[in-house]
């Protein structure tokens, strides 16, 4: 659409149109729900979803987070055969260099297994199993999570686009959230570049933009962006499955579906500091990983970006119901892990709207206090 907007009234409205909002979208209009409209200020999937390593895993060291993803993962299965989009359950593996991290890693095994995960802690033969190519000098040990896997970002949002769009659902790009409009302790609507648009309900779920449009209604969200970066190199066949992670040094390698590398590793940043190339970064993720991998030091850059991981103080999600202002909703903080949980945010965030409450208990203590 261009120009002014028509008056219009929706049912919901959702802010944001990352993997996040489009996901809810499908959900919505796949419930029935009708006149559900997504506002992206730029293009969908502009945000962190694009520039995300497409990894999923429910091992993680909080129960709310085992829990959340466990059901998540089942959706995963459930709309990649729907849709038709790559999802592949290839692992993930946890590289360990000191005693140290292998107990420490041993325990969250231990505690995973406990909540139904069927982590654990493997040596280095059969690393060389599930890793081909790496090498295992200096390796102690390795966290091996089988449930885990890996999907195309793009193919995973134009999917959920297409058929949230075939429902009814609408998406307006080129159109940003200026406002939320609220009366007498409820919202009424978003004011945007082109008009204000009136609704029932707002989901908020517009990344590193959801504290301002919160803090517009007296609402403050503890969210924080912090830069993070990654680069992409030339394609290979097949090398290895599983994405595999530094654990000493918080990096990451995943082969994508179509043969590159996708890398990444932790390199010093503010919180709050605006995005921009590091000339440093290259060179310390190639150092990084040509330790494991020798040949990666011969293998050619195509592109490098950054990004922003929206974080909260306790690395847990802010999801549901904003209790000051009835009708408005968030889905925000995710930490790095927003396109992995976004089918079950989705999903309980529909119930939050349709039913009231949502399905998963679990999903209750992410609720902003």
């Amino acid at each position: 659409m261009r120009g002014a907007v028509r008056m219009a009234k929706y049912n919901v409205v959702i802010i944001g149109g990352g993997i996040t909002g489009v996901a809810l979208a499908y959900m919505l209009a796949e419930r029935g729900v009708e006149r559900v409209l997504v506002l992206e200020r730029n293009y969908l999937g502009s945000g962190s979803s694009f520039k995300c390593a497409g990894g999923i895993r429910a091992s993680f060291s909080s129960e709310e987070h085992v829990k959340l993803m466990l059901r998540s993962i089942e959706l995963w299965h459930e709309l990649s055969k729907q849709l038709g989009f790559y999802y592949e359950q290839s692992g993930y593996v946890w590289l360990l260099s000191t005693e140290e991290e292998f107990k420490h890693y041993r325990e969250l095994a231990r505690f995973h297994n406990t909540l139904g995960l069927t982590t654990r802690v493997i040596n280095g033969e059969r690393v060389s199993d599930l890793v081909p190519t790496i090498s295992v000098e200096g390796l102690v040990g390795a966290l091996f999570d089988p449930l885990a896997g890996k999907a195309s970002p793009f193919e995973t949002l134009y999917s959920l686009y297409l058929a949230a769009k075939k429902l009814g659902a609408e998406f307006w790009t080129g159109c940003g959230a200026e406002k939320i409009l609220i009366d007498d302790g409820h919202v009424v609507g978003v004011k945007t570049g082109r008009g204000p648009i009136y609704c029932d309900a707002v989901v908020v779920a517009a990344g590193s933009e959801t504290r301002r449009l919160l803090m517009g209604v007296g609402v403050d969200v503890p969210l924080e962006p912090v830069p993070r970066h990654a680069l992409i190199t030339e394609a290979y066949s097949e090398v290895f499955k599983p994405l595999v992670v530094d654990a000493s040094e918080g990096a990451y390698a995943v082969q994508v579906k179509e043969g590159n590398f996708l890398l990444g590793a932790d390199i010093e940043e503010r919180k709050g500091a605006p995005l921009t190339v590091r000339a440093d970064f290259p060179a310390l993720v190639l150092k990084v990983w040509s330790r494991w991998f020798q040949w990666l030091l011969y293998t050619g850059i195509l592109r490098y970006w950054s990004g922003y991981y929206v974080v909260t103080p306790d690395r847990h999600p802010v999801l549901g119901p904003v209790n000051k202002v009835e009708g408005i909703y968030v889905a925000a903080g995710f930490s790095g892990h927003g396109f992995m949980m976004a089918p079950v945010v989705a999903e309980e965030l529909t119930n939050w709207i349709v039913k009231g409450k949502p399905q998963n208990t679990y999903a209750c203590r992410l609720v902003l206090s």
